[in-house]
């Protein structure tokens, strides 16, 4: 087992003043004839600019042409195996080709269709790329529902309601994340904080 890391789109606060968490963390298996992400150091890291402003910190066997090619090669060989399509897509993401990375999410979903990561940051792509929120919801409701305990979609189903200015949705999904997801996940300080905020109060509790 090892831990993958997911580069998020945007990751830009909704709300002003509110500092949101957004890398995305979760045990994923290891199988063979795959290229395996390492978890991120800073000798193994590289800042890519994609936008204007928008850097995004990603591993350095993710970024440039070379990469990319080599992983979705891997990937187009081996189409059941789920590392394989989530590190194509990753590259992609990274590389800033995201119609490409919501084709190989889409390909890890298929492998794993009970992977709340993979269905996570398909929804990612959507609402932070693409600017569509409404897009994105069913892959966050859908990642909520195959694993009840992934943070990270409670707090990104969150955020494209208040992308949509459904506050009252939103603070639902928060509520229930907060009663779904351990303590110790890396995503439960943000759903906290957010709810928090939207409630007025500075305390992360009613």
């Amino acid at each position: 087992m090892y831990r993958k890391l997911v580069v998020s789109a945007g990751c830009a606060a909704l709300m002003a003043g509110l500092v949101a968490g957004c890398g995305t963390a979760n045990n994923t298996t290891n199988s063979a004839n795959t290229a395996v992400t390492s978890p991120a150091t800073k000798n193994n890291t590289t800042v890519v600019k994609q936008g204007k402003n928008n850097l995004v910190v990603a591993p350095t066997n993710l970024v440039g042409t070379a990469n990319l090619k080599r992983l979705t090669a891997i990937a187009d060989k081996h189409p059941s195996d789920f590392t394989a399509q989530m590190n194509a897509a990753q590259s992609a993401s990274t590389n800033g080709n995201t119609a490409l990375a919501i084709e190989y999410f889409k390909r890890a979903v298929q492998a794993n269709p009970k992977s709340g990561l993979a269905l996570t940051a398909l929804g990612n792509m959507y609402r932070e790329r693409e600017n569509q929120p409404k897009e994105a919801i069913p892959y966050y409701q859908k990642s909520i529902q195959v694993d009840p305990s992934y943070g990270w979609a409670y707090w990104q189903l969150a955020e494209a309601y208040l992308t949509l200015k459904e506050t009252s949705q939103a603070k639902q999904v928060l509520e229930q994340g907060l009663k779904n997801v351990s303590k110790s996940d890396t995503a439960y300080a943000d759903i906290q904080t957010t709810l928090a905020a939207l409630n007025g109060s500075k305390s992360g509790s009613k």
